[in-house]
């Protein structure tokens, strides 16, 4: 497997066509100019230390413009359910720092949360080399209009619910790639539609210690890294199936020191019909839903001396209503007969 690369600098070089207008910028209002006056090709720099407060504004970076950070802060105040950088297709996000209004994880639990909201949503457009952090709601969302987005070499960290969310149909060929990954809810949630799939490979996800914040109901909501999700409430008329295309290949998964491991028993327990895995795809009936998971390390189970045949694969991965499968024990959903599952080369072990 080849080793993840993480960030040693946030600082991105750009390669730029001889007709591609560089333009620089320091200040909120210099960089709302800049993007306005940007044409296609053209690469608009942040001056290098520069820090920006958002406040109650959302930048939107227009199509098959680069916004390069060269290593600045934005900082952005509660935003509701907008994002703080808004990304037209073709457009390119680098080498930036983004930080929310939020606590870090490990103080949640003594500071209230702000609004939900965002720090970046993308359509068709390319996100790297950025730290994103402190949002409620998510980090990088690809929404019903983004269909390859291609999210690569950052750090996501200190976010509540969905580090990448995809969502409603945005379309299959999403890449997620070479990402540093810290979660304590999600951390490449999908929310539905048979055009909700993504491959997601090279990226490290660390299970971070769980806020007792995000238990506030009582019950013990779900808690998986990778998520390809059905949903059917009265919200989402009509409803929208999981997706059709799953690819999860030579990533580690791996747990902070503070997060208790085991065979999967306990990380892993089971509320309804609800268990915590590592990787979740729902039910997409009607629908072939090919799931390919090869080549990833597992470094969150402690060896076990149980006699069942299915540990770790039935405690780290489960596809709802599959039955039959050599690798994974039954589910206990209604059976779903249009799976096409490939899971080989998988390594798991307690040595973090």
């Amino acid at each position: 497997m080849k080793p993840i690369r993480l960030l040693t600098s946030l600082a991105v070089t750009l390669a730029t066509s001889a007709s591609a207008v560089e333009i620089s910028a320091s200040t909120l209002t210099e960089l709302q100019q800049a993007l306005a006056n940007a044409h296609a090709g053209d690469v608009v720099r942040l001056t290098k230390g520069s820090d920006i407060a958002l406040k109650d504004t959302q930048l939107s970076v227009p199509e098959k413009i680069t916004l390069n950070g060269e290593g600045a802060a934005i900082t952005a105040e509660p935003t509701g359910d907008r994002a703080a950088i808004s990304l037209r297709p073709g457009s390119r996000l680098t080498g930036l720092r983004i930080v929310g209004p939020n606590p870090l994880f490990k103080d949640i639990d003594s500071q209230p949360f702000q609004p939900s909201g965002y720090a970046v949503t993308c359509a068709d457009a390319e996100v790297d080399h950025c730290e994103i952090m402190q949002f409620q709601r998510g980090g990088i969302a690809m929404f019903r209009d983004s269909v390859k987005g291609h999210i690569h070499h950052n750090h996501l960290h200190d976010i509540a619910a969905y580090p990448v969310l995809i969502g409603n149909g945005s379309g299959d060929g999403h890449l997620i790639e070479h990402n540093r990954i810290e979660w304590a809810w999600h951390a490449i949630a999908s929310n539905g539609s048979r055009g909700s799939g993504y491959t997601a490979h090279h990226n490290e996800f660390i299970r971070m210690p769980r806020p007792k914040a995000f238990d506030t109901s009582g019950t013990s909501p779900p808690n998986w890294c990778l998520d390809v999700h059905e949903n059917s409430g009265a919200a989402t008329k009509p409803p929208r199936p999981a997706t059709r295309l799953l690819i999860v290949h030579d990533n580690v998964f791996r747990a902070h020191p503070d997060v208790r491991v085991g065979d999967g028993s306990d990380l892993l327990t089971t509320s309804g019909l609800y268990p915590k895995h590592d990787i979740y795809v729902g039910a997409c009936p009607g629908v072939t839903t090919t799931v390919d998971i090869h080549h990833n390390r597992f470094l969150m189970h402690a060896k076990t001396v149980s006699t069942d045949k299915f540990k770790p694969y039935g405690r780290a991965i489960r596809l709802v209503g599959l039955q039959g499968h050599p690798e994974l024990e039954d589910d206990p959903q209604p059976a779903k007969d249009e799976w096409k599952v490939s899971l080989h080369d998988n390594t798991f072990s307690g040595v973090q």
